[in-house]
């Protein structure tokens, strides 16, 4: 029987910075009105800054945008100091407020943000780089005779085509909006499947393992008489799986790179560092993407797998 443990390290939006910037005002919100919001769960901002001189007709400050997996596309900024917008041609030297907007590419809707601090310098262009990474919620609705009610389904997909296949991971609960200490009772619930009263809601999906959950809230979800909701929530992950031949791996162990060689003595497991745990033989869990220093429990012993690099959308073999 596989077990996953998940130890997350990540709070909702971490920001690793060299030059200082930090974000803010991190939102996701949908076109119908839902606001998708995320506790404990693995998504993550990178920002940094470049500098380099500045040509004749160009903008003091320019944006670079990349995302992990199926998330946003067609990201713009403005500029702004003292709660004033300001021009990017010709901006003056100072520190300013980078206010981003990104286009959803699932549920049709926007992901913005704000990056302060980012300093423009005399006669020298400033770009700010972002890498973005997140779920994606895609919402795909039919309408159908349904007796009046409301059907609404959920599913966990670990990278898109690739769905996480443990029955209780996403099982969606409904709340009232606002009021999160009672579930709202549905008609009807089988797994991940249901009927319930049209009416809007904040709908929560739990993944993870107990104590150590992660959330994914859509609230204000307006669910409409005779109306079938397929909420699937991509975590843009890679996949992690023991592919060798000892046959005395109980588990693996995933911790940031760097951790093997700045342990001392024998290889053993470190919960304050572990990112994650996978066990059972030939186990496969979904991971974030990054580089890991992999732990192999091989009953009495351990033995350390260094620089392992998982993609998003991809599965990496540890032997």
């Amino acid at each position: 029987m596989k077990k996953i443990i998940i130890f997350l390290i990540f709070n909702a939006v971490m920001i690793v910075s060299l030059q200082s910037q930090s974000v803010t005002n991190y939102t996701c919100k949908l076109d119908n009105g839902i606001t998708v919001r995320m506790e404990q769960c693995w998504n993550h901002v990178w920002v940094s800054q470049a500098y380099e001189a500045l040509k004749a007709g160009e903008p003091s400050v320019a944006l670079s945008t990349r995302t992990l997996g199926e998330l946003a596309s067609n990201s713009s900024f403005k500029l702004y100091s003292s709660d004033k917008e300001v021009k990017v041609q010709g901006t003056k030297p100072g520190t300013y407020t980078m206010k981003v907007t990104s286009k959803l590419t699932g549920k049709p809707g926007t992901l913005s943000f704000d990056i302060i601090n980012v300093t423009v310098k005399p006669q020298s262009k400033t770009t700010v780089s972002v890498v973005l990474y997140d779920y994606q919620i895609s919402i795909d609705e039919a309408a159908g005779s349904q007796n009046g009610q409301s059907v609404f389904s959920s599913k966990i997909e670990r990278y898109k085509g690739n769905t996480e296949q443990n029955p209780t991971c996403g099982v969606p609960t409904l709340y009232a909006p606002g009021k999160h200490d009672t579930p709202v009772t549905p008609a009807e619930l089988k797994g991940k499947n249901g009927k319930i009263k049209p009416g809007s809601y904040d709908v929560l999906l739990t993944l993870g393992a107990p104590g150590r959950v992660q959330k994914i809230w859509l609230e204000n979800f307006v669910m409409k008489p005779d109306v079938s909701y397929a909420i699937t929530a991509n975590l843009n992950a890679g996949v992690v799986e023991y592919a060798g031949v000892n046959r005395d791996v109980k588990a693996i162990h995933m911790y940031p790179a760097g951790t093997a060689d700045k342990q001392k003595g024998a290889a053993a497991p470190d919960k304050t560092l572990e990112v994650m745990k996978c066990e059972g033989v030939g186990a496969t869990a979904p991971c974030p993407p990054g580089t890991y220093d992999v732990l192999l429990n091989l009953g009495s012993r351990y033995e350390w797998r260094k620089g392992i690099v998982v993609k998003t959308g991809s599965r990496v073999q540890v032997k």
